[in-house]
């Protein structure tokens, strides 16, 4: 059976070679306007959302992630917990020559701690495209929410909006509660 998958988009490999956007300041030319999550297609993942060489999404199939990697995705960041999944997402990861990074995340969120932001904080300091995901998509959305407010220094009703864009839904009163923001 041959698996097709659809170019994640064909802007991929030239976002690659780009400035991250998510390494400028907010208040630098192409400050959040080029962090603003655009809606993607990737075959085995429900959600998806690209930001510059960042994907953000669903938990994506074993094939999903052999299409990642041959497409130089080098880092895979997981906000599911332990025995969220069925397979050992970290083996095949790592198999495939990627980077497997745990960020663990209760489900459903009540909180999101200051661990959680500095340990993505530290991996979008990285190089290469990278997937960032939990089972839907909501949890690392926020998360990413509260690595803009408070690494990136976007405001927080920014933060919350790109948060939505990349697929944050439920965990947006836990975000709100973090940032003092009251949704405001």
């Amino acid at each position: 059976m041959r698996i097709r998958f659809p170019t994640v988009l064909a802007l991929t490999s030239l976002l690659a070679c780009a400035d991250r956007p998510a390494d400028r300041p907010a208040d630098q030319p192409g400050g959040t306007a080029a962090m603003e999550p655009a809606p993607c297609t990737i075959e085995g993942m429900s959600n998806c959302a690209q930001v510059g060489d960042v994907v953000i999404g669903s938990q994506p199939s074993q094939a999903t992630l052999e299409y990642l990697a041959s497409q130089g995705y080098t880092t895979v960041v997981s906000t599911r917990g332990a025995g969220e999944i069925e397979w050992d997402e970290r083996a095949a990861v790592e198999a495939l020559g990627m980077l497997y990074i745990s960020i663990p995340m209760e489900s459903p969120v009540t909180g999101i701690t200051d661990d959680q932001v500095a340990a993505l904080d530290e991996v979008m300091g990285g190089e290469g495209p990278m997937l960032l995901h939990c089972g839907s998509g909501n949890r690392v959305a926020g998360l990413w929410g509260a690595w803009l407010a408070e690494r990136q220094e976007v405001g927080s009703a920014e933060a919350l909006r790109l948060a939505e864009l990349a697929g944050m839904t439920r965990v947006r009163p836990v975000l709100e509660e973090r940032l003092g923001s009251g949704g405001q």
